[in-house]
């Protein structure tokens, strides 16, 4: 026993060369994307919790159209680079083979919460469907994000979704295994 944890956890350090050029490319585009946002946030204004949730939502819903609007040409793949796809996947189908039955179980019901759409970057998060949770076990594997970033699993796809503007920054399709 002794023995294959020691395998395990050398097998994991020898992915630590390896991950570091994606995760190095992953957070210089978030920060890019990071910039994006402050920018619209000086023009729309600072979020502020004691206004009503009236005037949160309409702040919410124009923060997300000004950064829209600053990233017209916003396609799959700027933030989830290919690089950085690789290695993301690899993380989340690494942890969900770690999961016994019932975990995947637990899973695939928590998705059928979840309509079936195509998200798509720069895409506003349909606001009529369930907001998608992301498991703690994985999330404790993946790149740190600065707030409001987060992800999101959807199906199968690993979404980037800004929270204070209820936007998707990217997609990752084919992020998660197929439920069985």
């Amino acid at each position: 026993m002794v023995c294959l944890a020691l395998l395990f956890l050398l097998a994991q350090a020898s992915n630590v060369p390896a991950q570091a050029t994606p995760l190095k490319e992953f957070k210089q585009q978030v920060d890019k994307y990071m910039g994006i946002h402050g920018q619209a946030v000086n023009k729309v204004g600072p979020f502020d919790a004691t206004k009503s949730p009236k005037e949160i939502h309409v702040r919410e819903l124009a923060l997300g159209e000004t950064i829209r609007a600053m990233r017209t040409g916003a396609k799959q793949g700027d933030v989830f680079t290919p690089l950085v796809a690789k290695t993301l996947r690899t993380i989340i189908y690494n942890e969900f083979n770690h999961r016994g039955p019932q975990a995947l179980k637990n899973r695939e019901d928590s998705q059928d919460e979840v309509p079936d759409f195509t998200p798509m970057a720069n895409m506003i998060y349909p606001t009529t469907f369930p907001l998608a949770t992301f498991p703690p076990s994985l999330l404790r594997q993946m790149p740190p994000l600065p707030r409001p970033l987060e992800y999101r699993l959807v199906q199968r796809y690993l979404i980037l979704r800004d929270s204070e503007a209820n936007l998707i920054v990217d997609v990752l399709p084919d992020a998660a295994p197929a439920g069985k």
